[in-house]
């Protein structure tokens, strides 16, 4: 059993899939363009006539008919596939430990992160720059009355929501990383984050967005 084999397979597999979004997105604008010619025909019995000899000629019936039965046929074989694979999701589920979540807007950012620290029962929060001397924490250390540790400080759980209006205030929210006893969490931008936590948590955690 190789983990390497199955990243392949997997990439593979998600490549295959925007191949098959494309050819759906295709097939959708043939039906439309054979649509048009039914809004055309419907009082014209002569652009009918005209109209089914091409799709003789040009065998457009049979390909179209073999194209739904491809898609029936894919269809009855996803169906059949959920059973197992909701199965398999779960398993693969339990084995997460990092999951990244994107939001819209900054504040639901800022919320999130809020409702995340709730969660974890973090008492104390650990602020500091994933890259070192990009960003200077000096100034919000003093105007908290913080604990500074190295490049990072030191913030209790209840100045979080005062420290992240400070970091939005001087454009400091973003490439921090926020690390509580039991979680990990990397802003990447104002509007995606990626925490590191045990699998109980981040199932917690991910019922936050929902």
């Amino acid at each position: 059993m190789s983990i390497t084999r199955l990243e392949v397979d997997l990439l593979k597999v998600k490549k295959d899939l925007q191949e098959v979004k494309n050819v759906n997105n295709d097939f959708c604008k043939v039906l439309d363009r054979i649509n048009n010619f039914k809004q055309s025909i419907n009082s014209d019995l002569e652009l009918k006539e005209i109209i089914s000899e091409e799709f003789k000629t040009k065998n457009i019936v049979d390909i179209f008919a073999s194209i739904e039965n491809d898609f029936a046929e894919l269809r009855n074989q996803l169906h059949k596939q959920d059973s197992y694979k909701e199965k398999i999701s779960d398993f693969v589920e339990s084995l997460r430990t990092q999951k990244v979540f994107s939001f819209e807007e900054t504040s639901k950012t800022i919320l999130f992160l809020e409702e995340l620290m709730f969660v974890l029962n973090a008492d104390i929060i650990s602020i500091k720059p994933q890259f070192l001397g990009e960003i200077d924490l000096g100034e919000m250390a003093i105007e908290l009355g913080l604990h500074k540790t190295g490049a990072g400080v030191i913030v209790q759980s209840e100045l979080f929501s005062e420290a992240l209006s400070i970091l939005i205030n001087k454009k400091m929210f973003r490439n921090l990383i926020f690390e509580t006893s039991n979680a990990k969490i990397f802003l990447k931008a104002s509007n995606e984050i990626v925490v590191e936590s045990d699998n109980e948590n981040i199932r917690k955690i991910s019922h936050i967005q929902k």
